[in-house]
């Protein structure tokens, strides 16, 4: 398991867990701002949701079709942020 750590706020960060997908490379969640972030392997960016409810994180992570359920509950309907993109510096 590779664990990767994004800084989501002042001194704030958010570790990803490595993810085997087509389409997911990693994702990590804080449940104290109710922050998912998923790193797709597709363009290698990672995206930024707000406001995703914690049960919402376990579904995705446990799912046996997370790129399917990522699509169907996250994708289009939390707002997203591109923060990073694939050499990992942060977009203003």
């Amino acid at each position: 398991m590779t664990i990767v750590v994004h800084q989501i706020m002042e001194g704030k960060t958010i570790k990803h867990i490595s993810f085997f997908s087509t389409v997911i490379e990693t994702i990590g969640y804080d449940p104290q701002t109710a922050t998912l972030e998923v790193k797709l392997a597709t363009d290698g960016k990672v995206r930024r949701y707000d406001d995703v409810p914690e049960d919402i994180w376990y579904r995705l992570r446990h799912n046996y079709h997370p790129d399917t359920y990522f699509r169907v509950n996250v994708s289009g309907h939390f707002e997203e942020t591109v923060v990073s993109d694939d050499d990992g510096q942060e977009k203003e």
